[in-house]
């Protein structure tokens, strides 16, 4: 079956599993009566339609099971993906993208040291478009400046492009070339948090600063995703 099959077949279906997978209220809120209950679809009264949504919704699932079972990661994440944008509450299809996602999170790692004193700084690591990236950093350092009363120049490259990054911030961008990092628009890397690559290629680091000459320091980076070659 194809994966165009499967999502037309979902798309067929969706009503279905709106209807039988609607997530469990909390414990504690289960004796309070929401202000307005969700309407539900009504199933097909027809027993032969119905027993043909059955036997589409046992049909994707095996499908991306079968993906799952061939390491074929990339085609299975794209049909969980497809269910849960047609059916959030779909508890099957959410523990499916989340065990590809953990999947794809821990297939490599490595670990980085990143100076302050440093520009960008060459992770070493080729990452995939559309893979998720997980990140932990450790360690501390220190932006250190000296300046008259005019105070400091913002040069145009650092005037600000996300309100998030902050002076001191790691920083990271991905590109095919080390002349495409003054043009590159740098992104806030965090400790225990996710983002997913927006392109395919290396991965480099620094501190966000206006001059990097005088600060102290470094942090240690574990990136962890399926990487490329």
């Amino acid at each position: 079956m194809s994966l165009l099959t499967c999502r037309l077949i979902i798309f067929c279906v969706a009503n279905l599993l709106v209807f039988t997978a609607v997530a469990q209220p909390p414990a504690n809120q289960r004796s309070q009566k929401p202000k307005t209950p969700p309407k539900r679809p009504k199933l097909p009264e027809d027993p032969q339609l119905l027993s043909l949504h059955k036997e589409f919704v046992v049909k994707a699932e095996k499908l991306a099971v079968e993906y799952e079972r061939k390491k074929q990661f990339d085609k299975a994440r794209e049909v969980y993906e497809s269910m849960v944008r047609l059916v959030p509450n779909f508890a099957a299809a959410e523990a499916g993208l989340e065990r590809i996602l953990g999947n794809q999170r821990s297939q490599d790692r490595k670990l980085v040291t990143v100076e302050a004193d440093q520009m960008w700084q060459d992770s070493g690591v080729n990452l995939q478009v559309g893979m998720p990236v997980h990140t932990e950093v450790k360690g501390i350092w220190k932006v250190v400046y000296e300046t008259g009363p005019k105070g400091i120049e913002i040069p145009k490259e650092f005037q600000q492009r996300d309100s998030r990054i902050k002076l001191g911030s790691l920083i990271g961008v991905i590109v095919n070339s080390p002349t495409e990092l003054k043009a590159a628009k740098p992104f806030l890397v965090e400790h225990g948090k996710n983002f997913t690559a927006n392109k395919t290629g290396r991965l480099f680091l620094r501190m966000y600063d206006v001059d990097h000459t005088d600060n102290e320091g470094k942090v240690l980076v574990l990136i962890q995703s399926t990487f490329a070659n």
